[in-house]
């Protein structure tokens, strides 16, 4: 396993260094993201607008939290579904399931976008300066940074159960990047959106929970929420591992 995993930050790195103009372009679009968001943020707050129960700078860590969450999925992950999206729908697995480690694993971490890896620092050090402003202490520190880690698996595992779909319906392909953008729209307090919509993406399909899960944990502690959102992610990992072992089985090689 380890040299497997060094096989692939040698790979990641040599394809960083050929492709680095481009990977460039990618590190300073998503900063440009992230200061928009910031920007945006800063409206919002600005003169006589305000979001009730909150503050600009509690704001500011949600927008950093979820980011830093993204990033941290994008380093490990993305190019090794934005793969795999193409390889079930080719018939071109055979490469994964021949390696005597987890397939599961290795069929979405093939690869590591190095890019990420610098937007997540700078994401990450902007965190910390508004949990800085917020005076929180070292365990509050150590726990939002956990909760960095269970939601970028979360995202891993949304997006691995809407990739096994495609061994069953091939447009599902059409869809591409639906767990981001689901995230994208939720990256806002949950309480400005209709008592409906937080039932749903909080209860059922729980984006709205994951984005806003640092804030909840913040202002009320570990609390009946904090262990639901944890519990939540255990079972859509359940449901991912069972998916991608029956879409194995309806897997057809090109070979």
């Amino acid at each position: 396993m380890i040299k497997i995993l060094t096989a692939i930050w040698r790979q990641s790195i040599q394809e960083f260094l050929i492709y680095r103009t481009t990977s460039i372009i990618t590190f300073i679009l998503a900063l440009a993201f992230l200061v928009i968001e910031l920007i945006t943020g800063t409206i919002y707050f600005s003169e006589n607008r305000s979001i009730p129960g909150w503050t600009e700078n509690e704001y500011f860590i949600l927008i950093t939290f979820v980011n830093c969450s993204m990033y941290m999925y994008n380093t490990f992950f993305i190019l090794g579904h934005e793969e795999l999206n193409e390889d079930i729908l080719e018939g071109n697995l055979d490469y994964v399931l021949i390696r005597p480690v987890s397939s599961y694993w290795l069929s979405a971490g093939r690869k590591t976008d190095f890019p990420s890896i610098f937007n997540f620092l700078i994401t990450f050090i902007l965190l910390l300066n508004f949990l800085n402003k917020e005076n929180v202490t070292l365990i509050q520190v150590i726990v939002i940074c956990f909760l960095i880690l269970v939601t970028a698996f979360f995202i891993f595992v949304l997006n691995q159960i809407f990739l096994s779909f495609l061994f069953w319906f091939n447009g599902v392909s059409e869809l591409g990047g639906i767990i981001e953008d689901l995230f994208s729209f939720a990256s806002r307090p949950k309480k400005i959106f209709p008592r409906i919509i937080q039932n749903i993406f909080v209860f059922l399909f729980p984006v709205l929970l994951a984005t806003n899960i640092s804030n909840q944990f913040l202002k009320k502690g570990i609390n009946s929420y904090f262990f639901y959102y944890l519990v939540l992610i255990a079972v859509f990992y359940i449901i991912s591992r069972i998916l991608w072992k029956f879409g194995l089985n309806r897997y057809t090689s090109s070979n």
